[in-house]
């Protein structure tokens, strides 16, 4: 009788073991890129954080490109993300200019090939002083990570 139960029993613990093991290592392949701490440091050029997404709309019109993301009930808005400080507090200086604050919020992203595309627009923003030219790159920094964001989901 005992023989009956716990040769099933080992079994199912075996067989249980063994698929969650397997969807684990799913879910870690098609991990979802965001933010966190223990990847490599990126610089986010916050805007401001608002309670609804009107809030946003009426906040930001003299910002023509932004991303937001919602986060504990709350919508951020990024204008700038980049590698390096210095170019994060160029660009920085560039929304100063036109009266609208920035804080630098440095984050870790574990998408690697966003990392080294972005490695490579730092370099063009370093080499330019031309704002039309920063933001430009900096317009298509963000579309390219809303399009990582997008495609982890």
């Amino acid at each position: 009788m005992k023989r009956k139960i716990i040769l099933p029993t080992i079994l199912s613990l075996l067989i249980g073991g063994y698929l969650g093991y397997l969807i684990f290592n799913q879910y870690k392949q098609n991990n979802v890129t965001t933010f966190n701490e223990s990847d490599e440091s990126i610089y986010f050029l916050q805007q401001g954080v608002y309670s609804n997404e009107e809030s946003i709309l009426s906040n930001t019109k003299e910002i023509s490109d932004y991303i937001y993301f919602k986060e504990d009930d709350k919508y951020k808005v990024y204008v700038g993300i980049t590698t390096n400080k210095e170019n994060a507090e160029k660009i920085s200086n560039i929304f100063k200019d036109k009266n609208i604050d920035i804080y630098i919020k440095e984050m870790g992203i574990s998408d690697k090939a966003f990392v080294e595309k972005l490695k490579q627009y730092d370099e063009l923003i370093k080499a330019t002083e031309d704002q039309n030219v920063i933001l430009g790159i900096v317009k298509q920094i963000l579309s390219e990570y809303e399009q990582v964001v997008k495609n982890g989901e």
